[in-house]
């Protein structure tokens, strides 16, 4: 899946794509992992997946130089 990247502005465009799941359909942002959402249709996961895109541009935008690197120790 490729990606539309475009320098940073309000109208930015990313790349979405909508899969049938059991239940209904999944939209996922393939330029921001974990970015997925549900929806009983198409076109309510695409919405969802809309509003997580915004906030996740928000959130980076506050965060910009903020940016703490923490090392996690992990046993499994």
């Amino acid at each position: 899946m490729a990606t539309v990247e475009t320098p940073r502005s309000d109208k930015a465009r990313y790349r979405i794509a909508v899969h049938r799941a059991s239940g209904g359909y999944i939209a996922s942002a393939a330029a921001i992992p974990g970015c997925e959402c549900r929806g009983l249709t198409a076109v309510e996961a695409i919405e969802r997946v809309r509003s997580a895109i915004r906030a996740h541009v928000l959130t980076s935008r506050l965060l910009e130089g903020e940016r703490v690197v923490v090392e996690l120790e992990i046993t499994a």
